[in-house]
């Protein structure tokens, strides 16, 4: 949840490039999903921008709660890691601009994504059919367009569905952006950078090298975290706990009605 990889013939190319070229281009990449993703919802749709779902209330509280569920996640899947495998974490250098660089990298990336896979596609799914129909579907389609990512294997394309049933578990109740835009965020930011996993088969420069040994199904191999059965306990439990919240929620305001 994911660095979107340009299509380039030469994948070594796409390897190699540095943090800013990296932020460069999905600068780029995100420029058109705002005008093609804004245009549809007015001219095609005829529903507002704010449909997508930016409500201005409780934006604090989402976001925090994005980060506080991939820290969660990554954290527990981490220390899960290094009990059941040869595991070690070590401190590593990753300068100050490379910090920054890494963020609103994976800023753009989260904004990008979200605006499409949650705040379109996720959303129109749900106007035309049911809010869980629509959330596999979505996610689904989130998993395809990750297919070509590198060091792909069958634990990470489930896990890449799962991921998108992740992120838009709250969506479907709240039509809320925020939080799915949050855990995108910090989930790439935390799993990358700080813990030193690969993030969707891209290395990155981090905080802590982490260097994993053993059953590549446990800590995810080359490409990353997301590779791992770990993640998908977790982020399976996770989906469980997000949907059966918010059922209890709706069941409580409709008893109330």
């Amino acid at each position: 949840m994911l660095i979107v990889n340009v299509s380039i013939n030469n994948s070594e190319a796409v390897k190699s490039l540095k943090i800013g070229q990296h932020l460069f281009l999905n600068i780029f990449s995100f420029i058109p999903t705002i005008i093609l993703v804004f245009w549809f919802r007015r001219f095609i749709d005829k529903r507002s921008i704010m449909s997508i779902g930016f409500p201005s209330k409780n934006i604090c509280m989402k976001l925090l709660s994005g980060f506080a569920a991939a820290l969660v996640i990554i954290g527990t899947g981490t220390i899960l890691i290094m009990l059941f495998s040869p595991t070690r974490l070590i401190i590593s250098h990753l300068n100050q601009n490379d910090i920054l660089l890494c963020f609103f990298l994976f800023l753009i990336v989260s904004l990008n994504e979200e605006l499409l896979f949650r705040g379109y596609i996720l959303n129109n799914l749900m106007f035309s059919g049911g809010k869980y129909k629509a959330l596999v579907l979505s996610s689904i389609i989130f998993a395809l367009f990750h297919l070509f990512n590198f060091n792909l294997t069958y634990i990470a394309i489930i896990n890449l569905f799962l991921s998108g049933m992740l992120l838009g578990s709250t969506y479907i109740f709240t039509q809320n952006i925020w939080f799915p835009v949050s855990l995108h965020l910090f989930w790439n930011f935390i799993q990358g950078p700080v813990f030193g996993y690969a993030v969707s088969g891209q290395k990155l420069p981090s905080i802590f090298e982490l260097t994993p040994s053993g059953k590549n199904y446990l800590h995810g191999g080359e490409f990353g975290f997301e590779g791992s059965l770990i993640c998908t306990i977790l982020v399976l439990i996770t989906i469980l706990c997000i949907i059966a919240y918010y059922s209890k929620i709706s069941r409580c305001r409709d008893d109330c009605i």
